[in-house]
């Protein structure tokens, strides 16, 4: 591979990160392509005209990786295709992302696919990967609360609705209104879609609450906390020390809106709090 070509990088399960072209030799990434598939269920009344819409959702996509094999003769070539194939055809899911969008990543599932020569004869195969991205989304690389620890240089090249400006902090101490920027396309709701979103708190003494002025959602916990205790909610789940808590909250929940959160806090003017989780993108 030249410097010049695209570059994908794999990750399988718990598996380390990988390059692609390191799978086989003579194998280039060629590029990548997928659109957001979004579903309209509707509603049919007799007797009156037209339909009503019930909902939507966001469906599964395909992302179609394009590739070229070059080999030197019949034996090169079956070596490299039974590489290519084990690696791919397995069930694990696997985190993809490409230079191009070097901070942004998709979990996905390879479909079935030929390796083959283009024509007889040939010393080259190419062949596409459809990629099943059951989520529909693509994902920030890092969790909100490493953005500015994490490999700078990988946000810089893709901003992801990330405006530039120095006030977004997703770690707060002692503070009694909280915004919350929040970078992805979409409302990260842990509750209705199940997406990742953790609340990471410290606080010395009795019931206290947050509540997102911005999409109405609100979350209380009712019991008592000392300096050694940490509190998680993980989306819907609330964790004290580890050990599920939930009956010492009204089993409340938040949302975070795209852009700005005005989040409000209840009770506890000594919180330490942490917003940590993955921005959402569409396309």
């Amino acid at each position: 591979m030249t410097a010049s070509n695209p570059q994908l990088w794999i990750k399988r399960g718990n598996e380390d990160e990988i390059d692609v072209g390191t799978i086989t030799s003579d194998l280039d990434f060629l590029g990548e392509s997928t659109s957001p598939t979004i579903s309209n269920v509707y509603q049919d009344n007799v007797g009156n005209d037209g339909s009503i819409l019930n909902y939507q959702s966001f469906q599964k996509s395909v992302v179609t990786a394009n590739f070229n094999l070059h080999f030197g003769d019949w034996m090169d070539f079956k070596l490299a295709q039974h590489d290519i194939y084990r690696f791919f055809m397995n069930k694990e899911l696997m985190r993809i992302r490409t230079d191009m969008e070097p901070a942004i990543v998709k979990y996905v599932r390879a479909g079935n696919f030929d390796v083959k020569p283009i024509s007889d004869g040939s010393n080259d195969a190419s062949f596409s990967i459809p990629f099943d991205n059951p989520s529909g989304y693509k994902y920030s690389l890092a969790n909100s609360d490493q953005l500015k620890t994490y490999d700078q240089g990988v946000w810089m090249l893709y901003g992801g609705n990330i405006p530039m400006q120095d006030d977004i902090n997703y770690h707060f101490v002692d503070q009694r209104t909280l915004k919350v920027y929040n970078a992805s396309d979409i409302t990260v709701d842990p509750y209705f879609q199940r997406h990742e979103l953790k609340i990471i708190m410290k606080h010395y003494g009795g019931s206290f609450g947050l509540v997102n002025n911005t999409t109405g959602t609100s979350w209380n916990f009712k019991g008592q906390m000392n300096n050694a205790d940490t509190l998680l909610l993980n989306g819907i789940n609330t964790f004290k020390n580890g050990t599920l808590d939930n009956n010492e909250t009204d089993y409340g929940y938040l949302s975070l809106a795209p852009g700005w959160n005005e989040i409000s806090v209840v009770g506890a003017g000594d919180l330490d709090i942490t917003f940590s989780f993955p921005f959402i993108y569409l396309a």
